[in-house]
């Protein structure tokens, strides 16, 4: 069912919008919230209310962000994160579960943010604006040369924010990437979780935030095949190293 919002007719008259986000959400008010909001601040938005219309929704519209909720009345919003993800489409998850579990279970999907309900609508704008910079390239936070290198098999592209292995590009997120991009780029040096947050997360406090990388890194050696760490390492107390040496 796709949430009706006679608003958005008119909100975009005076300046094309800027990106374009589809909101999933099964509750009416909120859709209506989120929508006028992003609106009023240059975005365009649909929004529907169950996963089979987000379906329909993004094939035409091929929006540049979903907020999704987890609670669908026709299936679990973590499914549709796994499915949006796939495409290269960044993905916000809105909910009202706040259990550390259904966070992470959120991660694991492939989401690259998570924000609970009940929330602040200029924190879920500097989110949503922190992850389409980070998409786009205009802000990418690492103090690298630009140009793409090859490390253990890994071609690293920061230009297009893109991994191949193979020549099989890898499906890794935003956060995934710059996760990567940093400790490749900074080799044979063990980071603590409180380094990785602030070099890629910025000043981000947030209670589990530690987890998260836990939960990235995870995906990460997953998607490189590195299942056994010989890549990543783990340093048991302390954090992780990217093992680098000239012959790799």
């Amino acid at each position: 069912m796709t949430v009706n919002i006679p608003y958005l007719q008119t909100s975009m008259e005076l300046n094309s919008p800027q990106y374009k986000i589809l909101i999933v959400d099964d509750d009416p008010a909120v859709c209506q919230l989120i929508s006028r909001f992003f609106s009023y601040n240059n975005y365009e938005i649909k929004a529907a209310a169950d996963a089979r219309t987000a379906r329909e929704l993004f094939q035409y519209f091929n929006p540049d962000l979903a907020i999704l909720d987890v609670n669908l009345p026709d299936e679990s919003g973590f499914n549709l994160c796994k499915e949006i993800r796939a495409t290269g489409t960044l993905v916000l998850m809105l909910t009202c579960m706040t259990d550390t579990n259904y966070v992470l279970e959120g991660f694991e999907q492939g989401a690259d943010d998570y924000l609970t309900k009940p929330f602040n609508l200029e924190i879920l704008k500097a989110k949503i604006a922190a992850l389409l910079k980070r998409s786009s390239g205009k802000e990418l936070s690492l103090n690298t040369p630009n140009n793409s290198f090859t490390i253990k098999g890994l071609t690293i592209n920061p230009n297009r924010c893109e991994v191949t292995l193979n020549d099989k590009v890898l499906p890794l997120t935003t956060l995934e990437f710059e996760l990567l991009y940093f400790l490749a780029t900074h080799p044979n040096r063990v980071w603590e979780r409180s380094d990785l947050i602030s070099a890629v997360w910025g000043n981000n406090r947030e209670v589990g935030v530690e987890r998260k990388v836990d939960v990235h890194i995870g995906q990460i050696r997953k998607k490189i095949n590195d299942l056994h760490g010989q890549i990543i390492k783990t340093v048991r107390g302390k954090g992780y190293l990217f093992e680098h040496s000239e012959t790799d």
